[in-house]
């Protein structure tokens, strides 16, 4: 039985909504064609996009679509297929949107509301264009890109307290998660045990499943980083331990829920506001905030460039993301640059990922560690580029040299010395490294 998160379902549940609607039979078969058509495992009808190519949409975008046009479609006195023209969606659109339609409430619908009604009409008359209604001219009111607020942004203290609150393995597993991967709440609740490997501090994002959002568009392998260690401890906990089972599941002493079955959303949910309840932390605890604290760490702190941000993150190359959402790091930028250059400040080297005790080893850690010195676990982003850039040079170097050549063999010495480099070494060549990208 598909969860209640699932994208697919929750389109499903729409269109049986739509079918059952009070609505004109001609709207209703119009809708159906439509999502039939952008549909990416239906290939019977298609949808071909100003530039030629076919356009599919994910089952979230499906079912919001479905939801919009059967609302319309509900109060719209004319049905969708029998619009006059143009003018007359307009003037739908500002009769809902003012409060002047006699069945919407005085102050109209929110236009972030109208916004995503307007979106999927205006594919919908894309598709039938063969109904007279130009889609280019349908307005929509789109609200601007909303940005970060940093007020709401954790700071490292309280990033801190939240750690120390945690009371099991499984929630300082979705914790650390979405604290040093960026990831959506999504991409995270579908993890299979499978998709995570300790050894080798990554993991692979689950694209058996719908609803990324776009983020496997960018290659499905991502750095586990500060995580690494939490997931590991709960794969010892995980109540059934199997490979194709999620990897954020019920605790094994739970009452309620199948071991092996993935955690809803909601109910991952709950654990964090309880975490931050517990920590006295009064911000919000949603997953989104977290995601907003890996960026601005990358970006600000570690001093990634956004195409690299956007890739971690499943941004495209061409989003503007970095321009919109997160403006407040440039604002912050130049306010510090200026600071420190007049003397009022100084710089700030804290790493905003590290904790306070290494979860591996149990070694103290500077505030400005990248790396623990005692069993050398990496934390900070450019800290595992660097630790890769080591091995990955000293290759290149010597990359023409014949196979069994006394180069090569020196080569693979260095190579397995570099592996087994004492921690304190290693994080000593990971910071001037580091220093030298700078």
């Amino acid at each position: 039985m598909s969860s209640i998160d699932d994208p697919e379902r929750q389109y499903q549940l729409s269109r049986e909504r739509l079918k059952d609607a009070d609505l004109h039979p001609d709207d209703i078969d119009a809708v159906l064609e439509f999502l039939d058509a952008i549909n990416p495992d239906i290939s019977t009808v298609n949808f071909t996009s100003e530039n030629g190519e076919r356009e599919t949409k994910a089952y979230s975008t499906l079912a919001a679509y479905a939801q919009a046009l059967k609302r319309v479609g509900e109060l719209a006195n004319t049905p969708l297929v029998e619009m006059p023209d143009t003018r007359a969606v307009n003037a739908f659109f500002d009769d809902v949107g003012s409060g002047t339609h006699p069945d919407v409430k005085d102050d109209g619908y929110a236009k972030s509301t109208l916004s995503q009604w307007q979106s999927g009409v205006t594919k919908f008359y894309q598709y039938h264009d063969d109904l007279g209604i130009d889609h280019s001219e349908v307005v929509v009111k789109r609200q601007p890109k909303s940005s970060v607020d940093e007020r709401d942004m954790y700071t490292p203290d309280e990033i801190q307290e939240l750690r120390d609150t945690v009371s099991n393995t499984r929630d300082r597993c979705i914790l650390e998660l979405l604290l040093n991967t960026g990831q959506r709440i999504r991409a995270i609740q579908t993890l299979r045990v499978k998709d995570v490997n300790t050894d080798d501090g990554i993991y692979y994002l689950n694209t058996d499943e719908a609803g990324l959002k776009g983020a496997d568009k960018n290659g499905k392998k991502r750095p586990l980083l500060g995580a690494k260690r939490a997931v590991y401890d709960w794969l010892k906990d995980h109540p059934t331990g199997e490979p194709d089972d999620y990897l954020i599941t019920c605790l094994p002493t739970a009452q309620r829920g199948t071991p092996g079955e993935k955690l809803s959303q909601s109910t991952m949910r709950e654990r964090l506001k309880k975490l931050a309840d517990d920590a006295g932390v009064d911000k919000p605890p949603n997953p989104h905030n977290f995601r907003h604290y890996f960026v601005t760490a990358c970006k600000r702190d570690y001093g990634m460039d956004e195409s690299t941000i956007k890739h971690l993150i499943g941004h495209g190359p061409n989003s503007k993301v970095m321009e919109t959402t997160y403006q407040h790091l440039t604002d912050d930028d130049h306010i510090e640059s200026a600071e420190v250059a007049a003397g009022l400040r100084e710089p700030d080297e804290e790493s905003p990922l590290t904790p306070q005790v290494c979860p591996t080893c149990g070694e103290q850690l500077e505030p400005e560690a990248k790396a623990c010195p005692g069993c050398g676990t990496v934390f900070a982003p450019n800290a595992k580029d660097t630790e890769e850039q080591i091995q990955e040079d000293i290759k290149q170097n010597y990359a023409g040299s014949e196979p069994e050549s006394e180069v090569q063999q020196e080569l693979s010495a260095v190579d397995e010395a570099l592996t087994n480099l004492p921690p304190k070494l290693k994080q000593q060549l990971i910071e001037e490294l580091s220093d030298d990208d700078e």
